[in-house]
């Protein structure tokens, strides 16, 4: 189980029939060969293991093939719902893929000489359903003891499931709270609304007048449409910012060419981009999928996109400006996506708050755009964080999952009640 939690009383010798019948499952595993690769990057002058993983993206699927399953106790089978160990261990690599986020967590603690480690994962048992564990593992001091490593594990589904009720009848109140607000904005929307539509339609007015004359003024009358079709944005943008408000669109999750989606990204952004002579790159491994829903994949990278755009005009027009979008493998069951500029960097002691709601580094911006990122994100199962940035520019990260073997269908998702908005942070 980065794969586990481990009751401090239980020691590695475990009675056979203890063991067996513990009412937790147990799964015991032979990290020898990993605790001496770990060792000998230690020796190497390896301390920053994150920014190792960085560098060396394949590190944890190379790692995963170097462990193995040395037993389970009859919770684990449970929890998997294997009728027997020999199917347990038939499909244990399956059952167990490699992780990242968890898998560190026993790798960190090796390198780091730490007595114990723990983590969190959702697995998948044999018949499809989804288990979220929290696991712990005891961390030896002689490497012979590692070919025998207990991971204890809890299940954590009805917390998972209460809290995810929790946060439903949170979201719902919010969304309530919203609605109910509409009266009371009814005033102010009807004046934002009705100034530009009363301009339209004087400039229209105007242009008609202007060409019915005897001689018409071709020059007055495209002043005034161009001022209408201005005054139209304008009313668009009102009514975009309305319905993003109190929209809760559903979405659709398939089969995406991750090429194919980072190109339809860059052609929303390219006239904005060319305006400000700033190159939009992509690095694309080939033959890249995701699985996801488009639209909303789309948003998140336009809004990176554009928030690196606006960073490098922040910045200022020293030295070049670009914007590169990378997507690779970044695991057995994830992709990875970059999204790297050569603006600004983001001022701030702690980067990652920029994913706190209505906080905006624009003096027009609402403060939502990576919040509703970062949703949007991990409703698909994946991670959002700020690689790095500095004053030299800001690499964005995030993780999709890939496609299952031989996986077509689309699947609905429920999205989260803002996920229109994009590109207001």
């Amino acid at each position: 189980m980065p794969n586990a939690v481990n009751a401090a009383g239980i020691a590695g010798a475990v009675p056979q029939e203890l063991f067996r019948l513990a009412p937790i499952p147990i799964l015991v595993e032979d990290w020898s060969e990993v605790k001496r690769r770990i060792d000998a990057l230690r020796e190497s002058g390896v301390t920053d293991l994150d920014a190792y993983i960085e560098a060396n993206p394949g590190l944890i699927d190379e790692l995963r093939r170097l462990h193995s399953i040395v037993d389970a106790n009859e919770a684990t089978l449970s929890l998997f719902e294997a009728e027997s160990k020999e199917i347990f261990h038939a499909w244990s690599r399956q059952l167990l893929p490699a992780d990242r986020f968890s898998n560190s967590q026993v790798l960190r603690g090796m390198l780091l000489g730490h007595a114990s480690c723990q983590g969190e994962r959702t697995l998948t048992s044999l018949k499809g359903r989804k288990v979220p564990i929290v696991w712990r593992c005891a961390l030896p001091d002689k490497i012979e003891q590692y070919r025998r490593l207990h991971f204890y594990a809890f299940d954590v589904t009805e917390y998972k499931e209460n809290s995810a009720r929790l946060d439903a009848l949170r979201a719902e109140m919010a969304h309530s709270q919203r609605v109910s607000t509409v009266d009371q904005l009814v005033a102010s929307i009807t004046h934002e609304i009705g100034q530009p539509l009363a301009a339209i339609r004087t400039a229209i007015e105007a242009a008609i007048r202007w060409l019915g004359r005897e001689e018409p003024h071709v020059t007055e009358a495209v002043a005034a449409l161009r001022n209408a079709a201005r005054w139209t944005d304008d009313t668009t943008e009102i009514c975009r910012r309305l319905r993003g408000f109190l929209g809760n669109a559903p979405i659709q999750a398939r089969r995406l060419d991750c090429a194919e989606i980072i190109e339809s990204a860059m052609l929303l952004v390219a006239p904005e981009a060319n305006a400000k002579s700033i190159s939009l790159r992509k690095e694309v491994e080939p033959g890249l999928t995701a699985f996801a829903d488009h639209i909303h994949v789309q948003q998140v990278l336009t809004n990176l996109l554009i928030n690196s755009v606006h960073a490098i005009e922040a910045r200022g027009r020293d030295g070049e400006a670009f914007v590169r979008v990378r997507a690779v493998s970044y695991s057995e069951t994830q992709v990875l996506f970059e999204v790297v500029d050569s603006g600004c960097g983001i001022d701030s002691a702690d980067p990652q708050a920029v994913f706190q709601p209505f906080l905006s580094t624009k003096r027009d911006g609402m403060g939502m755009g990576l919040p509703i990122s970062k949703s949007i994100v991990e409703s698909h199962g994946g991670k959002i964080w700020v690689g790095s940035t500095g004053k030299t520019g800001t690499r964005f990260c995030f993780t999709l999952p890939r496609p299952e073997t031989g996986v077509n269908d689309t699947v609905d998702v429920h999205a989260d009640n803002a996920a229109t908005l994009s590109r207001d942070s």
